[in-house]
C-alpha cells in the first residue's frame, strides 16, 4: 500500500527541500533584520520546521517495502518531534506574540498545531494499520505548505516593511 504513495512522497520531498532550501537563502540575505526584531528568529524557526517536517516523513514514505505500520511510526515520531520543536519556539515567542494583532496571533497558532496534529494523526493511524492515516498525512502536509509559506513571505517580505 506504500509504494501506491511512491510518487506522492516524491513530490513532497522535492517540493519541501526545495521551499526549505529557499528559506535558508530568506534567512541569510535578511539576517540582521531578523535577529534585530523580536519573535522574528522564532518565526523563522518554525518555518524552517514546518518545511523539513514533511522532507522527512517524505524520505521514509520513499522506503523500499515499507509497511503501513512502520511507516506510521515513523511519521508519528517526526510529527511528535515537530510538535514539540514548534510549541518550545510559539512559547519562548510569547512575548512578541501578544504584540501582535489577535487575528493574526490566532492563525498563526492554528495553522502551526493542525500541520502538527494532522502529521502526529497520520503517523497513529498508519501505525494502526490504518489507510485513512495517508489521508491526515496529505492534510497535514497541506497545512505544513501553508504555514510554512506564510512564514516565509513574513521572513522575506513583511520584515522589510
Amino acid at each position: 500500500m506504500v509504494s501506491a504513495w511512491s510518487d506522492f512522497f516524491t513530490a513532497q520531498v522535492t517540493a519541501f527541500a526545495a521551499l526549505t532550501g529557499l528559506v535558508f537563502v530568506a534567512l541569510s540575505i535578511n539576517l540582521r533584520h531578523v535577529v534585530a526584531v523580536a519573535g522574528l528568529a522564532g518565526r523563522a524557526g518554525e518555518a524552517v520546521v514546518l518545511l523539513l517536517a514533511p522532507v522527512l516523513t517524505g524520505f521514509f514514505g520513499l522506503i523500499p517495502g515499507q509497511g503501513v505500520r512502520s511507516l506510521g511510526a515513523a511519521v508519528l515520531a517526526v510529527g511528535l518531534v515537530e510538535w514539540a520543536l514548534l510549541n518550545r519556539i510559539l512559547l519562548a515567542s510569547r512575548a512578541s506574540l501578544r504584540e501582535r494583532p489577535a487575528k493574526e496571533r490566532a492563525s498563526r497558532l492554528v495553522l502551526v498545531e493542525a500541520a502538527t496534529l494532522l502529521l502526529v494523526g497520520g503517523g497513529a493511524a498508519l501505525g494502526a494499520g490504518s489507510a485513512s492515516g495517508f489521508d491526515l498525512l496529505v492534510a497535514g502536509v497541506s497545512v505544513s505548505l501553508v504555514a510554512g509559506m506564510v512564514d516565509a513571505w513574513v521572513l522575506l517580505v513583511e520584515i522589510l516593511r
